[in-house]
């Protein structure tokens, strides 16, 4: 019998934890799942993962960056599997997707920047010019809007208009810094712009400019869509870990896995309010329709 620990920020990320369960379910293993939620409180991650690692249990299963760092900063031994970690090389929990060494191991959550490049140009071709609005002092931010920015430059014929904020207030003078003719805004991965998420769809709105979201739940929120990791297989393939590490193989020694097959989420009410057709054939491939 395997006793795991379970520590999670939010809500959003339940499904990780549905298909992490549904692959051990699968596996002939016993487990007993000892679960605790922060509820967003990034500062109450340290003492909740001690309160598993006080149980004890066999292996935490971490969901979100903070929530991995909080278990693999645990004194002791107790392997990690983590998702949906954007960058698990650049928060210092992997030396290396291929082998990440230390005490854990997981599935990143990052979507690649072209195929999100690809996406928007598939669900908008006449967009010849695109702002993107991210926190420059959040790494995970930086990051994709550097990736993105590349993956832009690197196909060609279409302007991108960068739009760095320090902090989460300034997004309410977004609207100084939307263009005319801008034909969308994409958002990178950030916990200051999505958790102000209302601030942006309030003056995109009124600007009549599409968003493109990298945060699933934005999606119903305002946005006009996005392409996004499915964490209920990313928690499949964390499932996958959890039995090697059960057979005796080093977290370390497992190589960190990144999403491979990312999901259409759209907005159809946002789109006949902004008069934009939306191409058929991604509808069909679409796993998530708000309306």
């Amino acid at each position: 019998m395997l006793t795991i620990g379970i520590l999670q920020l939010t809500q959003h990320l339940d499904d990780a934890v549905r298909g992490f369960k549904a692959g051990l379910a699968q596996e002939p293993v016993g487990c007993d799942f000892h679960y605790v939620n922060a509820d967003g409180n990034e500062g109450k991650l340290p003492e909740l993962a001690q309160r598993l690692a006080s149980l004890p249990v066999d292996m935490i299963f971490a969901c979100s960056t903070p929530a991995a760092k909080a278990a693999v900063n645990l004194p002791g031994s107790i392997p990690v599997i983590y998702t949906p970690v954007f960058d698990p090389v650049g928060s210092g929990l992997a030396q290396s997707l291929a082998k990440p060494g230390g005490k854990a191991t997981g599935v990143s959550g990052m979507v690649d920047a072209a195929q999100k490049a690809a996406f928007i140009y598939r669900l908008l071709p006449q967009a010849n010019h695109l702002g993107m609005v991210y926190h420059a002092k959040d790494p995970n931010a930086v990051l994709e809007s550097r990736l993105f920015s590349d993956a832009i430059r690197k196909r060609g014929g279409c302007r991108l208009t960068e739009i760095p904020i320090q902090q989460a207030d300034e997004l309410s003078l977004l609207y100084r810094f939307l263009e005319k003719d801008m034909d969308a805004l994409f958002l990178p991965i950030g916990k200051a712009v999505e958790e102000n998420f209302a601030s942006v769809a309030y003056y995109t709105e009124a600007a009549a400019i599409p968003v493109i979201a990298s945060h699933g739940p934005n999606v119903p929120a305002g946005a006009l869509g996005g392409l996004f990791a499915n964490h209920y297989q990313l928690g499949l393939k964390c499932a996958e870990k959890a039995l090697k590490i059960s057979q005796g193989v080093s977290a370390g020694d497992i190589p960190v896995d990144i999403a491979t097959q990312p999901e259409i989420h759209l907005n159809v009410a946002v789109a006949a309010v902004l008069g934009i057709s939306l191409p058929k054939a991604m509808l069909k491939q679409t796993a998530e329709i708000f309306e």
